[in-house]
């Protein structure tokens, strides 16, 4: 059953705190994320800095951060737009498209293959991603023809970023337009993006974070250089936003004919190489679950730059995290993100108000994060019902502690980790002004604290 407006309302309001907090465990420099549903965007946040030096926050509408691999998804669109306007074929050969590749790929390597990452074109050649330039077009040409395989079509999955390199190259070929152009004109302008590129340029370089590569605890943070991606831009150049990205995703629901045609999407979303475990992938979309969603999505890594997104078509929620640093961070965000709204599903029949003591709005005092010796504790709302939420359970929702109203300040924890203080009473102080100071649970106190 869909989940209701309402439903990802809270959901957000649980969400909201937790990217930050996830944030602030794995000590990045500055996040951005949000959420959709529907046509609606319902949450947009951000935490800490596009810039160590300079201290400037990260905003979460204009704040643009490397996609990497993200890019892989327009590629992929752009290529199914020439699909459904019959002037490629999925199984086409790419030596008949790109005719510099006869005597270095096999006449049954297709399109198909090299979208699915089945080709076994070999992944980045010499190209390190790091200060060193990325390769040009010629130079990835000489590189291929001293070696541009390790096996044969559809020998197993084997992700390339060569072979998305080598698809933007034949959209460029068959519309003889850049593929700066297809990204401009077939996806961005469609859409009203506005903080979308292709690769690196003057407009992007205005909105962009830096980005740092990893550190361990008491090491500085080193800043990475701005690189184009050049040859490689149609398997990661892409620059954006969160708003750009969560409006790209509604683009690829059911019923939207923006970008393509219906047929098209399922196929690109449908699980086109079955990997032994999740994700799967699809044409240019990468496919897994989280507890029961279907998602669709990529994730991305540049130098100092991790990145996710993903969409359930059928759910029709779309979702961006995006970081300036190298670390886990932002796929286990999403994954957390989507974790959240199948709890509040789950949990939302059994947390309807069952009490006299308060309504779904009178709750709201009690929201926010407690903290005692460096613990962080959540109170957010489910439906009628305040939950206390351990933030750093990459599951948070799991062990969540059910609390039910016994008098205005107290509560009874009636459903959640037994290996806590189930079944017996959280109390809140209340000062006279009404503000909430504090909650006891057994002998420990949390007070108030702030993100």
């Amino acid at each position: 059953m869909p989940f209701t407006t309402r439903q990802v309302a809270d959901a957000a309001t649980i969400i909201d705190p937790l990217m930050r907090l996830n944030a602030i465990y794995a000590r990045l420099p500055g996040m951005a994320f949000g959420l959709s549903h529907g046509d609606e965007t319902v949450l947009l946040g951000a935490y800490g800095v596009a810039d160590l030096e300079t201290g400037h926050p990260v905003d979460p509408t204009t704040t643009a951060f490397r996609c990497a691999s993200i890019t892989k998804t327009f590629t992929a669109t752009i290529v199914m737009q020439l699909v459904d306007g019959g002037r490629l074929r999925l199984d086409d050969a790419v030596i008949a498209r790109l005719p510099w590749t006869r005597g270095i790929f096999q006449r049954d390597l297709t399109v198909r293959h090299l979208l699915i990452h089945a080709g076994s074109v070999i992944r980045d050649g010499s190209n390190a991603w790091s200060e060193v330039p990325m390769p040009d077009r010629s130079t990835l040409h000489a590189e291929l023809r001293g070696g541009a395989t390790f096996g044969e079509p559809s020998e197993r999955f084997r992700y390339s970023n060569i072979a998305y390199a080598l698809l933007g190259e034949i959209a460029e070929t068959v519309t003889r337009r850049s593929f700066e152009s297809l990204v401009k004109g077939n996806v961005a302008k469609r859409l009203g993006l506005t903080s979308t590129w292709s690769d690196l340029n003057a407009a992007a370089r205005r909105q962009l974070a830096s980005g740092y590569l990893a550190s361990r605890p008491g090491e500085a943070r080193n800043k990475t250089p701005h690189l184009q991606a050049r040859a490689i831009a149609p398997a990661g150049g892409l620059v954006s936003t969160v708003p750009d990205l969560l409006e790209y995703q509604r683009a690829h629901m059911p019923g939207d004919p923006r970008l393509l045609s219906e047929v098209s999407k399922r196929e690109m979303q449908r699980p086109q190489w079955q990997r032994n475990e999740e994700p799967h992938y699809g044409l240019g979309w990468m496919t897994w679950h989280v507890d029961g969603i279907s998602l669709a999505g990529h994730s991305g890594g540049f130098p100092g730059f991790i990145t996710k997104i993903g969409f359930s078509p059928t759910e029709r929620l779309a979702a961006a995290v995006l970081t300036n640093a190298n670390s886990p961070a932002a796929a286990a965000a999403l994954q957390t993100l989507y974790h959240v709204i199948a709890g509040v599903g789950r949990k939302w029949s059994d947390a309807a108000a069952t009490t006299k003591w308060h309504t779904r709005g009178s709750l709201a005092p009690f929201y926010g994060l407690y903290r005692l010796d460096g613990s962080d504790l959540l109170v957010s709302r489910i439906n009628g019902s305040i939950f206390l939420i351990d933030p750093e359970d990459p599951a948070p929702l799991s062990s969540a502690v059910q609390l039910e109203p016994k008098s205005k300040g107290r509560f009874l924890m009636v459903d959640g980790d037994d290996f806590g203080f189930l079944g017996e009473v959280a109390s809140f102080h209340i000062e006279r002004s009404g503000k909430v100071a504090s909650v006891r649970i057994g002998a420990h106190v949390f007070h108030r604290g702030d993100l």
